[in-house]
């Protein structure tokens, strides 16, 4: 492969820097690394791209033996990924798990993508033709370099590109206060120079909030819907709610039978920086028994009996008088 040609499958000009050839290279090979691409040619795209990047690093790898103040400089860029986290997390804080992938190098070839054999042996990328087929048209094969013979072989673990997709756990500590979309940044944790001297750059990782079975998000309150008996709410009084930190006492005042909603403030997402704490808002969800038992009935009649004697049903009253007149009263 020609410097010309390996710029170009890089995409990149003749001034390139190591870094830019490393960062052109580490973007395609997600793309086209076979573990990730199962389309056929993946396989000689990435051998070609692996190939290409050795082969322009080449002479730059002389210059950073010079340890010039230059190589001794550069630092790393910056690397972005978004981090999942549940709702308890981002109210209480804690610690979480980010996996990193990144490419690396084969260890079953120390990164040369062959191993040598005592003697030639039939290229199996190219099955002794010395060409392989890129769409319509047949091109050298990179393997044997067009021979059909060899003494080397692909490298069975990584395919001949001589680099693998490693996968690394990283262990986050996150600060109670966060929301969906704000960011943790984490020093030096991010892509390696391309010279292999000075700062690596830091990882940048985006929140998101995993969904939750009980609660959802509105801003920073904590929204839930618990459902409550239609007797506390006519009657009034104290129940459990849960929260992300335990359960919490909630006092609901004598009303209406209808749905409502109820909050405990700073109850939410804690405040962080200059945002102020969110609610813990409670949409109360009436409850009725749906198969009372004789005594129930009795003291349901005997409430309704009450509750017409005290005339607690105005609108009820009213409708009655208008659209029953005195027929209700000739039942009653």
């Amino acid at each position: 492969m020609k410097t010309t040609e390996a710029r170009k499958l890089l995409g990149i000009g003749r001034d390139a820097t190591p870094h830019a050839i490393k960062k052109a290279f580490r973007h395609l090979a997600m793309r086209w690394h076979p573990d990730r691409n199962p389309a056929p040619e993946a396989h000689e795209m990435f051998a070609r791209l692996s190939a290409a990047c050795d082969l322009l690093l080449e002479p730059f790898e002389q210059e950073v033996a010079d340890d010039s103040p230059a190589a001794n400089e550069s630092s790393g860029t910056d690397r972005n990924q978004d981090i999942e986290l549940d709702i308890e997390q981002i109210c209480l804080g804690g610690k979480a798990e980010a996996v990193l992938e990144t490419v690396v190098e084969c260890e079953e070839c120390a990164g040369r993508g062959h191993q040598e054999h005592g003697h030639s042996q039939l290229c199996t990328h190219c099955q002794g033709s010395g060409k392989v087929r890129r769409g319509k048209t047949l091109s050298r094969c990179a393997d044997c370099d067009g021979r059909g013979y060899s003494r080397r072989i692909r490298c069975p673990q990584c395919l001949g590109s001589g680099r693998q997709v490693g996968r690394r756990i990283l262990t986050v500590t996150v600060p109670p206060g966060l929301l969906p979309g704000d960011e943790l940044r984490l020093e030096g944790e991010g892509h390696a120079p391309a010279s292999g001297k000075g700062r690596p750059g830091d990882l940048r990782l985006r929140v998101q909030l995993r969904p939750h079975p009980l609660y959802t998000l509105d801003g920073s309150d904590i929204v839930l819907e618990r459902p409550v008996s239609i007797f506390v709410l006519l009657g009034g009084g104290s129940i459990s709610v849960p929260s992300p930190g335990g359960p919490r006492e909630l006092d609901v005042e004598a009303g209406s039978a209808n749905a409502r909603e109820l909050s405990i403030p700073d109850a939410g997402i804690p405040a962080r920086n200059k945002r102020a704490a969110g609610k813990l808002r409670v949409r109360l969800v009436p409850v009725s028994p749906s198969s009372p038992t004789p005594v129930l009935i009795k003291l349901y009649r005997a409430l309704q009996a009450e509750i017409a004697q005290a005339n607690a049903l105005p609108e009820l009253a009213a409708w009655e008088r208008r659209w029953l007149g005195d027929s209700k009263a000739d039942r009653n």
